[in-house]
């Protein structure tokens, strides 16, 4: 039996050959140096840790990011007035950090200000580390058919979810959030997310649907309101929420 938080997720890298093809290129491209949180959240398209998306929303998408939309927060490229004016719907950029081009995106939407830019992406190299499929490859490899991920934000919730790990048989998967430092415990996996949790009334189902690509089965949940919000669609999401509190 294949379980599906098992099976590879899809990425947006291309291949090696298409990636060569396309750095020569990005020298003619309008370059955009990622700012802020920009560098993880590309990170995360990239890597299949904000599957299903294949790049930046659209602005219909943007504007539509409800729980029973495709993804449940927005999710654009911010950038200048400046850099906006150089480019236009169906140009391709170049998105950089610190060591030189790491992507290309295909522009499909441009508004707002400051400007919104929505798009397919690229990916000609890998940022950041703890990429999905090696995380589920690894959960395959140790025949875990359970895998309880927690995102703490303090170092003491990783202490409740190795025993509600442990209740459940599961492997425990801690995905910290940026500044936080936890403990691992024995035979944990610890894969820190590269950005803070995004604001808005969805921030849950965004953590379960991480969670989800990055090969969990359930999902804990400190916050009551959280919680209350994630319940609805887990069935959808395919995570099972849990609490800090055994269910009796």
């Amino acid at each position: 039996m294949t379980h599906p938080h098992l099976s590879p997720v899809r990425e947006l890298y291309v291949s090696p050959d298409a990636a060569a093809a396309l750095l020569a290129e990005a020298g003619k491209l309008p370059a955009w140096k990622l700012e802020g949180r920009q560098a993880g959240d590309l990170a995360l398209l990239m890597n299949g840790g904000f599957a299903p998306l294949r790049g930046y929303l659209t602005q219909a998408d943007h504007d539509a990011a409800l729980p029973q939309a495709g993804w449940p927060v927005p999710l654009a490229l911010r950038v200048t007035q400046d850099f906006a004016a150089r480019v236009q719907p169906g140009d391709d950029i170049a998105l950089c950090d610190e060591d030189g081009v790491a992507a290309v995106m295909s522009v499909t939407d441009a508004w707002g200000d400051p400007v919104l830019l929505g798009g397919k992406v690229k990916g000609l190299r890998r940022l950041g580390q703890g990429p999905p499929n090696a995380l589920r490859a690894l959960f395959r490899d140790r025949g875990a058919h359970r895998v309880l991920a927690v995102q703490p934000d303090r170092p003491d919730q990783v202490a409740a979810a190795a025993r509600r790990a442990r209740e459940l048989d599961a492997a425990l998967l801690i995905q910290p959030l940026p500044g936080v430092v936890a403990d691992v415990p024995d035979g944990a996996i610890l894969a820190p997310l590269p950005v803070a949790l995004p604001g808005g009334p969805h921030v849950a189902l965004w953590q379960g649907m991480v969670a989800r690509n990055h090969g969990a089965t359930h999902l804990m949940l400190f916050d009551t309101a959280a919680r209350d919000s994630y319940r609805p669609h887990q069935d959808r999401i395919g995570v099972k929420m849990v609490g800090p509190d055994k269910a009796p």
